[in-house]
């Protein structure tokens, strides 16, 4: 069940996007193997493909009929005889941003050999995913991009904060459409906060990922917010601007941050500091591994109050053993705990078809959710199993997509446009942890329809 919380007074003021990445900090590294394969070295890059090719139809995910998802019409279940359908997964799946984004892979894996084995695929398409390391840099999100145009695919989800900046001119010129991912920063430079008309988000983009800590503090009923930011990434100082400028519209003091390296020997200074402001919220702008550090070292020092995080670095296996810990924020990804039938059909699917990989994080979910999309809407309007599948068909599709809203997999209802950019996506859910249990925050009108646990709070509105 959801928490209700008051309406909040949401900022209106226009804020310039800030491409803040709390994931692209620290240096921790996947311990386990995910996708159910063991990626091959391709130079800078690496790919898995997931399970590919007909298969025979096996038994349709828990709750639904063969051939269905909740909401969908998406292919009959039966021999898929067409054409494979080629997507890429361009992720960290080593590097500084690892932690937040290594069960991605899990999730496309499972999603494929469900959509083979109990859908009868696409359209009578087999789905293959070639799941590709960005190494957590540009250079190698770069080779990965090439790496995926090369072998013909159709469309990119991007899991990587370090990946959309250097990868969005790249895969537009070549006519490749981004479907999906993190959504952390902006692809290119428009001169405004919007996205090509061939990308097409699922997940909220900043200003309002950067503020959604905010909103969930007024939403708890917090006042003074501070921050504790990486150190390694000038821009994720610059969130500063954003916090200070928005604070005050929701009636909250903002107090200041600090910067915080992944090797720093001691937190204990930034901890007296960030309590001698008199903090009531310490935003963890930080890779999970690090975060936990400073959650560590400050209630060492004497802080009793919460702690805020937001998007790909909230993960349930990083803060859920942390005994007392109060967490609150916002998520780019719906929530993996909720009851609805759309969130139980992809805890049953990575059940099925997962590798033991720990998918309860926003990484996981927002992946789910663009590969869904992807399912729904080229099972209602995309070729039949007589004609392959291109980048121009999905694009083409895509165009028509209009209020959407996956029954609360997506934040808002998604409509793209052939013409100009794509808007930005400003809803997220909110969420608070306690006793090693999350649940959904929420304030003012859903920005997605939904009630209960998938309901989103929207910025600027």
């Amino acid at each position: 069940m959801s928490h209700t919380i008051g309406r909040t007074r949401l900022a209106t003021a226009a804020i310039c996007a800030l491409a803040l990445v709390a994931a692209a900090c620290g240096s921790e590294k996947k311990s386990t193997t995910t996708g159910g394969t063991t990626p091959a070295t391709t130079g800078p890059a690496t790919s898995a493909p997931t399970t590919a090719g007909a298969t025979t139809p096996g038994t349709a995910a828990p709750g639904t009929t063969p051939g269905t998802t909740p909401g969908t019409t998406a292919g009959a279940a039966g021999p898929a005889k067409g054409t494979p359908i080629k997507l890429a997964l361009i992720y960290s799946e080593t590097g500084r941003s690892a932690p937040a984004y290594n069960s991605v892979d899990t999730v496309a894996a499972a999603w494929t050999k469900w959509i083979n084995a109990d859908m009868g695929g696409i359209n009578g398409h087999s789905v293959e995913v070639m799941a590709l390391d960005g190494l957590s840099t540009g250079e190698g999100a770069a080779a990965a991009a090439n790496k995926a145009i090369a072998a013909g695919v159709v469309g990119v989800v991007i899991q990587d904060s370090t990946a959309e900046n250097a990868i969005s001119d790249t895969l537009t010129k070549a006519g490749i459409p981004v479907i999906g991912g993190s959504a952390n920063g902006r692809p290119q430079d428009t001169g405004d906060t919007h996205w090509p008309n061939t990308y097409f988000n699922v997940a909220p983009s900043n200003p309002a990922t950067a503020a959604s800590t905010l909103l969930a503090t007024a939403a708890a009923g917090k006042k003074k917010y501070a921050a504790a930011v990486c150190a390694e990434v000038p821009t994720c100082a610059d969130a500063g601007k954003l916090y200070g400028s928005v604070a005050p519209t929701l009636g909250l003091e903002y107090v200041g941050l600090v910067t915080v390296g992944a090797s720093d020997p001691s937190y204990t200074a930034p901890c007296l500091e960030l309590i001698g402001k008199g903090a009531e919220v310490i935003n963890l702008g930080l890779a999970p591994q690090t975060a936990i550090s400073i959650i560590d070292e400050c209630n060492l020092q004497g802080y009793t109050g919460a702690f805020s995080s937001a998007n790909n670095s909230v993960t349930a296996k990083a803060f859920e053993g942390i005994k007392g810990l109060n967490l609150i924020g916002g998520l780019n990804g719906f929530p993996w705990w909720a009851d609805a039938p759309p969130a139980k059909q992809f805890r049953d699917v990575v059940d099925k078809y997962g590798d033991g990989t720990d998918t309860r994080d926003p990484s996981a979910t927002s992946t789910w959710a663009a590969l869904e999309l992807f399912h729904k809407a080229m099972g209602a309007k995309g070729p039949a199993s007589d004609k392959p599948v291109t980048a121009a068909d999905v694009i083409g599709v895509y165009h028509g997509i209009s209020g959407e809203t996956l029954d609360g997999l997506l934040p808002t209802k998604i409509t793209y446009v052939a013409d100009g950019f794509q808007p930005v996506i400003t809803c997220f859910w909110m969420f608070e942890m306690k006793d090693g249990k999350f649940s959904t925050l929420t304030s003012g009108e859903s920005g997605n329809g939904a009630s209960g646990d998938l309901q989103t709070t929207c910025f600027g509105k």
